[in-house]
């Protein structure tokens, strides 16, 4: 039989020179569609999958998929998840997971379904997505709760599992309320002191998880806004109750001298605290790690010294109001 000519053996037809060249007798052909599918293979690209696969270029996204998306889905998460710093989960989790660059090559070769990336994602490589027909899908920027609550929900549908992404935002709720103060409870001034004096403005999603969790946005009261540096002698001058500081890491190849200044040390009345820098921007599980530390930050806070500290020294606008 040439290359050209159909093999009907897988149904019974005998091939050229078979010596039994009729058909046995009482043999009853099915019909034509049923012969055809039945003999032509199929390649791995037409297997029907039972879920979407994904390939996620970004870290918000992939936390989120490691809890609303089968492990076998997530073809790759984005190289961002496996550094620690600018990890949104786990270093244990993210070890599951094929980690890629990003690059348009890398994620063909992985042959997704979906390819999510951020909606910042350059135009040139979204276009080159849609010449190659990749599915983009692009998660934005969550500001507020309500924001992060429809982004898992938008991975969780994606991925085929929106049960799963209603038991999140369960989970997150549930960890909302834990946090939430005591009815009555005057809000703790608290600036959130990023690298190089940089702090969040107040339509942020950490600015929303801070009033939830009964701080206020200490900087954007006085008229800071997103990404604004506040020096460090406004902040000497005028402290908050609480200063968060997001130094990358330990020692002095990481921290940023700015927020381990030795004069923060003489503010009195004023509690710091570390906060991850990995748990400002995310929505999805992230939420309820940086839910639960601004509550023990809250939680511990000292007495309030007398007015003025001890030995005297400038008295906090909001020590002063109190």
């Amino acid at each position: 039989m040439s290359a050209t000519d159909p093999d009907l053996t897988c149904f019974g037809m005998p091939k050229k020179g078979d010596r039994r060249t009729t058909p046995r007798r009482g043999v009853v052909f099915p019909t034509l569609a049923m012969l055809l599918s039945a003999c032509v293979p199929q390649t791995q690209a037409e297997v029907p999958r039972p879920h979407t696969t994904i390939v996620s270029l970004n870290p918000c996204a992939d936390a989120i998929l490691a809890e609303v998306a089968d492990p076998g889905q997530v073809l790759a998460i984005s190289h961002y998840s496996a550094d620690p710093r600018s990890a949104s989960m786990p270093a244990q989790q993210a070890r599951r997971y094929r980690i890629t660059r990003g690059t348009v090559e890398e994620v063909v070769a992985l042959h997704p379904d979906v390819v999510i990336d951020s909606s910042f994602i350059a135009p040139a490589t979204a276009g080159a997505y849609a010449r190659l027909g990749l599915r983009l899908e692009t998660v934005g920027t969550a500001n507020t709760i309500d924001d992060a609550r429809s982004q898992v929900r938008q991975l969780a549908a994606l991925a085929g599992h929106p049960e799963r992404g209603e038991a999140l935002i369960a989970r997150i709720d549930a960890a909302l309320a834990a946090a939430s103060p005591a009815p009555g409870s005057v809000p703790v001034p608290a600036v959130m002191w990023e690298s190089g004096g940089m702090v969040p403005g107040d339509q942020t999603l950490i600015a929303d998880l801070m009033r939830r969790t009964g701080f206020t946005n200490a900087s954007a009261a006085k008229g800071y806004g997103q990404a604004d540096i506040l020096p460090l002698e406004r902040l000497l001058a005028d402290p908050p109750r609480v200063i968060f500081t997001t130094a990358a890491g330990e020692g002095a190849h990481d921290a940023d001298r700015m927020l381990t200044h030795p004069a923060l040390a003489t503010l009195k009345g004023v509690q710091r605290a570390r906060f991850a820098p990995n748990l400002l921007y995310c929505a999805g599980p992230t939420l309820i790690r940086a839910t639960r530390r601004l509550a023990e930050v809250r939680n511990q806070l000292s007495p309030l010294p007398l007015a003025g500290g001890v030995g005297g020294g400038p008295v906090p606008s909001w020590a002063a109001a109190r």
